[in-house]
């Protein structure tokens, strides 16, 4: 079967890679078989054993780190995908997080700590990644 986007030679860095169940491994795959090469982040160390195989068996040219958490951790995955590939060609932001006590009952009934941070990793992180992206005039 042909597939619908022609992304041969492409290159896509993923964002959000959890296991192989998440919805960033299903896009990962997808943007494959459309023939794009991707990298993809990890967490941290912990999360790096569940993230690795799935990325391995996707073919990914490379992992990195990438806590958005952590101030300091976009701007060095910048500086490996332009010493690596001098640019990318699309990317996929695909993180989310709230603390596990807000996760029960309405929204409104959560924390405002927990909603900020919610919001931060899962909404603003986009934003300071494309701020760094778009600083970087390597990036396509």
């Amino acid at each position: 079967m042909k597939p619908l986007v022609d992304l041969s030679g492409k290159r896509g860095l993923v964002i959000g890679i959890a296991n192989d169940h998440s919805i960033a491994a299903g896009c990962a795959r997808a943007f494959r078989q459309c023939g794009a090469r991707i990298a993809a982040t990890y967490l941290n160390e912990k999360a790096k054993a569940w993230v690795e195989p799935v990325t391995t068996a996707l073919g990914a040219e490379w992992i990195a780190p990438c806590d958005v958490r952590e101030p300091g951790q976009i701007e060095p995955l910048f500086d490996e995908v332009s010493k690596r590939w001098d640019g990318v060609d699309f990317l996929l932001h695909s993180i989310a997080f709230a603390p596990r006590d807000d996760l029960h009952g309405r929204v409104v009934d959560s924390s405002a700590e927990g909603f900020a941070l919610a919001m931060d990793v899962s909404c603003h992180s986009f934003l300071r990644i494309e701020a760094s992206r778009a600083a970087d005039g390597r990036w396509v």
